[in-house]
């Protein structure tokens, strides 16, 4: 790089210094100072102003003590990457055009080119909106921020569309769809960014594209913006050019479905568990940690989707209700009680089972013994959720949750009987309930698994409207807000080779259920599978983190995160904490092995398991008539270096497996 001070703007900001290398700066509003002057005119802002923007709160005298120090911060970063980009002056400060560079100014030099690489290369760079992060440092601040990111948004897709308002296929349409990629990369319920799409497939006549295009705008918009696409938009699979004539919209396809196709009907609500919250003495002055910690597990509970939830804080302490049973239905009905002992500054948490008056529990929370709030509250939150779900898990609870709960706990066996008694209460259910969106989430679950965990079985994987990826398609259709729909999306998107769309619906997943370790630890393995091991390797600390106790089975997850990032060892030593003797988990540690550099292992590993082959290759004839075909299924790494590094262990077992064990 010709600049020697780059300035990381988009998604979080960070400062880089000529080498890629971040340099550390104290703090947010010395980075906020960079990225202010970074917008405007000649790169140049006058000091009051950028004083009231940032220190509004303070007057003038403080807010400009309160610049200088940040001024000296920069100082401090500058002297580190051994540059001097900021220009102070008495009335103003500028940075210096010829050694400050930032990822936007290199995003718009690659679209005014607009080529494929340049969309591309775009798109690796946006890695979120204009400071991420930053919106609370200050109100005048966030204010401004909330406006200048509009603009660089505005910038940004008019940039890109002086390349694409022609959809050109000379070159098979990779500049557009590039371009179009990049639009849904900034927003992905940027509609027009998905008639770009869709206008370009059907050019190329690839109409199964164009609708699946079409099925992924409906969803984006519907998850985001909790709207339907324009008539224009569904009109073009029926035209072609985007014509305002929406009288042909009744002559869709009957694939293409408009969204409101797979809503619930207003009959077919369904109930779930019952919890009131009650707080008492939560409103006084120096309770702050007892209130976090109740907005914490609320959310929590809330994000499960598993319960509905009711505020009973309608009455002053004195006035509190008097203990009442409640006759309640057989999902059961719950109090939560939240108390602060102001004495101690402990907080108190009663969970209390109304329909016969028992204490479920009641913990004294001393947060000086936790790592922090989110920590106890998704401890609480899961213990909830274990005492409500387990219940209904007796088969002579007939609801709808309650059966969707004895379907769930049996795809956590991972066996096939299980998986075969799931598919069977889940059939039953998509019968009599065909509305209800995690019916589909779990038999794309079950199919996904045969692919993953039981590889060698042989299986009909069904084409059309019960193919894997339909199946996620339609639970994210009837309930995108559903965390479990979004992660069996993630995970069919992967297995349908769309790593980029995978990363997506895993991060939706993360974000809505970031209290529940076990759905953080599928995303984690997801993300690590489509290639963000960054992310994945975050998420899995934090899943840990959460933990009261961790099932064996996520230390295998936790081996394939470490073997994307190429951490062999601590791929080893994950997986041999794992949950037993698998296929999967078998080829991850010789793949890992062998990447070590310990082949002899790898092989002494084999041969230890010699005893198992019979069993792997149980029932699986098709499987060993196709063992490269095997190998290939197996490895679900999309990153290029990884895929081959896996595949190394991977054609050892498939020697070992098919072969036999002498071979090896």
């Amino acid at each position: 790089m010709a600049n020697a001070f780059c300035f990381a703007c988009l998604g979080r900001p960070l400062l880089l210094d000529n080498n890629q290398e971040p340099v550390a700066v104290k703090t947010r509003k010395a980075l906020a100072v960079m990225g202010y002057l970074s917008r405007m005119g000649g790169m140049t802002a006058q000091r009051e102003a950028l004083a009231d923007l940032l220190w509004s709160g303070a007057d003038r005298h403080k807010a400009m003590q309160s610049l200088r120090q940040a001024l000296r911060q920069l100082k401090t970063a500058e002297q580190e990457a051994g540059v001097d980009v900021v220009i102070s002056s008495p009335g103003h400060i500028q940075l210096d055009p010829a050694l400050f560079s930032s990822d936007l100014t290199r995003v718009m030099d690659l679209l005014e080119r607009g080529g494929t690489s340049d969309f591309q290369q775009a798109e690796a760079l946006w890695r979120g909106d204009f400071l991420t992060g930053f919106e609370d440092i200050d109100s005048d601040f966030s204010d401004w921020l909330m406006v200048e990111r509009e603009r660089v948004r505005s910038e940004v897709t008019n940039a890109a569309f002086r390349h694409l308002n022609q959809i050109s296929i000379e070159d098979g349409g990779k500049q557009v769809e590039a371009g179009g990629r990049f639009l849904l990369k900034i927003d992905p319920a940027f509609e027009a960014g998905h008639r770009v799409l869709i206008r370009l497939y059907l050019k190329l006549g690839q109409r199964d594209r164009a609708e699946q295009q079409l099925r992924a705008c409906e969803r984006e918009l519907r998850l985001h913006l909790d709207a339907e696409p324009e008539a224009e938009t569904k009109i073009l699979l029926h035209h072609g050019d985007g014509a305002q004539d929406i009288e042909g919209l009744a002559g869709l396809p009957a694939k293409v479905k408009p969204i409101r196709a797979y809503l619930p009907n207003s009959d077919d609500v369904v109930r779930l568990p019952e919890i009131s919250i009650l707080s008492s003495s939560l409103s006084k002055k120096g309770l702050s940690d007892a209130v976090h910690l109740r907005e914490e597990i609320v959310s929590g509970l809330s994000s499960f989707r598993s319960f509905d939830l009711f505020e009973s804080e309608y009455f002053g302490d004195e006035n509190v209700p008097k203990p009442t049973l409640l006759e309640g239905h057989e999902l059961g009905c719950y109090l939560l009680r939240f108390r602060q002992d102001e004495r101690s500054r402990k907080i108190v948490i009663q969970f209390e089972d109304r329909s016969n008056g028992q204490i479920v529990f009641n913990e004294i929370v001393d947060l000086s013994q936790f790592e922090g709030l989110t920590s106890v509250a998704s401890q609480i939150v899961s213990r909830i959720h274990m005492h409500a779900t387990t219940r209904l898990r007796n088969p002579a609870n007939t609801s709808v949750f309650a059966r969707w709960c004895q379907a769930e706990s049996l795809l956590w066996d991972f066996t096939k009987q299980s998986d075969e008694k799931a598919m069977r209460l889940l059939d039953d259910l998509e019968r009599t309930n065909g509305s209800f969106s995690m019916t589909y989430a779990g038999k794309a679950s079950i199919m996904m698994k045969q692919e993953l965990h039981f590889p060698l079985l042989d299986r009909t994987i069904r084409e059309g409207e019960n193919s894997l990826l339909n199946l996620a398609e339609k639970s994210i259709m009837l309930d995108p807000w559903q965390a479990v729909n979004q992660r069996v999306y993630g995970w069919a998107l992967i297995l349908s080779n769309m790593p980029e769309e995978a990363r997506r619906a895993f991060h939706n997943a993360g974000r809505l259920s970031s209290a529940d370790p076990a759905n953080l630890m599928s995303v984690a393995e997801g993300l690590a599978f489509s290639g963000d091991v960054s992310e994945a390797r975050a998420t899995a600390q934090r899943a840990f983190s959460l933990f009261a106790f961790v099932p064996r089975v996520f230390y295998e997850y936790l081996a394939n995160i470490y073997f994307a990032a190429e951490d062999y060892e601590n791929a080893i030593k994950q997986i041999e904490r794992g949950a037993g003797v698998g296929i999967s988990g078998l080829t991850t540690r010789v793949a890992a092995l062998m990447c070590a550099g310990r082949e002899g292992e790898a092989l002494q590993t084999l041969q230890r398991y010699g005893e198992h082959r019979a069993s792997f290759l149980k029932n699986s004839p098709k499987a060993a008539q196709d063992p490269v075909g095997w190998r290939l299924k197996i490895n679900f790494f999309q990153n290029e270096k990884v895929r081959h590094d896996f595949d190394k262990g991977a054609a050892l077992v498939q020697k070992f497996l098919f072969d036999g064990s002498g071979s090896v």
